[in-house]
């Protein structure tokens, strides 16, 4: 540059276009400097909302106990003259017009009241057994076991109760669930995805109430005497069981395995059929109702008694000689069914026991 070369001067919008790039460049550091005190703030209101928070509401835990294999209704029917069997004459237990026996209702709350409405459910006059899975899945798991327990609602275990048990126990730490009779503890149940998962999420809400009524639930529970029915007609009268899944054909209901009572669906292992499975596509799987039937007929099923169970939604109302099945997928928005049973006394003034099916339709 000689001394008459002119100095280029800067006009205002290159200045200001250089001030502004500082600025931002400025800016950009200040942004990289701040970053990980962002991130750390961030993961601490995380932990505050999804951890901390929660947890300063989580009840009080109870402690479990052994979860009875059978039990007893404490209830009789009485015939409608009010006169009872010979055999029942004696008993200390609450006379009542109707059993009623419900299928799985899996949280559906306004499909179970409809249902309670259409059979004109009298709490004096009527003894209710939910058959198991009246809780998860659908939107009012509280608003059941509310109901429930507030009248005093009998039940036995169905798997998916079996299931918040056991994360109830993992989450507070306590001691899994074990079956009166079996010395053997489950492991504890791993919990796939803490902020997803319905039934853990269900689970750690549980009040002890609610804990209390679930653990008192036994695994099978004797109904007393129940109809045998031919083509829709009584033909005698057969002590009932209330189950959730079955039971096996060669055992005594003492030396059921409440595994099978939980899940089983099928048969397995022919000509035998002595194994059990829940997968009712496994290979060579016969429906358990099916051989349970058959060899109550062939005389050569160890406990001569109905099963009234739920659980098997694929195969649905399945009624037969021997066996009741009442799983009518109200989860899936078809039916919520109940088995009413009831006494009366025919012209030779005997004591016959009738049984009809009621449903109503669920919303999915």
């Amino acid at each position: 540059m000689n001394e008459r070369t002119p100095l280029k001067i800067q006009s205002d919008e290159e200045a200001q276009y250089e001030i502004e790039e500082s600025d931002s460049e400025d800016t950009f550091r200040l942004n990289t400097g701040t970053k990980y005190l962002l991130a750390i703030s961030c993961v601490a209101i995380l932990y505050f909302f999804t951890i901390f928070l929660p947890n300063m509401f989580v009840p009080v835990a109870t402690d479990l106990v052994n979860i009875n294999k059978i039990s007893e209704i404490d209830a009789v029917l009485t015939p409608t003259n009010g006169v009872l069997p010979r055999s029942e004459t004696n008993t200390a237990k609450r006379r009542v017009n109707r059993l009623i026996l419900i299928g799985d209702v899996h949280a559906h709350y306004n499909e179970f009241r409809n249902l309670l409405k259409k059979v004109s459910y009298n709490k004096k006059q009527d003894h209710i057994v939910m058959l198991g899975d009246f809780i998860t899945k659908g939107p009012d798991s509280f608003k059941i076991l509310d109901f429930l327990i507030d009248n005093k609602i009998d039940c036995i275990m169905g798997n998916h109760e079996y299931t918040v048990l056991q994360y109830y126990a993992t989450f507070h730490r306590l001691q899994q669930p074990q079956f009166d009779l079996m010395p053997e503890v489950s492991p504890p149940l791993t919990i796939k995805d803490q902020f997803s998962d319905p039934e853990f999420l269900l689970a750690k809400k549980l009040q002890p109430k609610h804990i209390k009524y679930i653990n008192q639930c036994s695994v099978i529970k004797k109904l007393g005497s129940t109809p045998i029915m031919k083509n829709n007609k009584p033909k005698g009268t057969i002590p009932g069981i209330a189950v959730h899944a079955g039971i096996r054909w060669d055992l005594s209901l003492y030396d059921q395995m409440p595994s099978d009572n939980l899940e089983m669906r099928s048969f397995i292992g022919a000509p035998y059929y002595n194994e059990t499975t829940s997968d009712p596509k496994a290979p060579d799987a016969v429906s358990w109702s099916k051989i349970y039937n058959m060899k109550q007929k062939e005389g050569e099923a160890v406990e001569k008694v109905a099963v009234y169970y739920g659980h098997d939604a694929r195969r649905g109302l399945s009624l037969k000689e021997y066996t009741k099945g009442l799983d009518t997928r109200c989860s899936r928005g078809e039916k919520l069914t109940a088995m009413v049973i009831w006494s009366e006394l025919n012209k030779n003034d005997q004591v016959v026991y009738m049984e009809e099916p009621v449903s109503v339709q669920c919303q999915e």
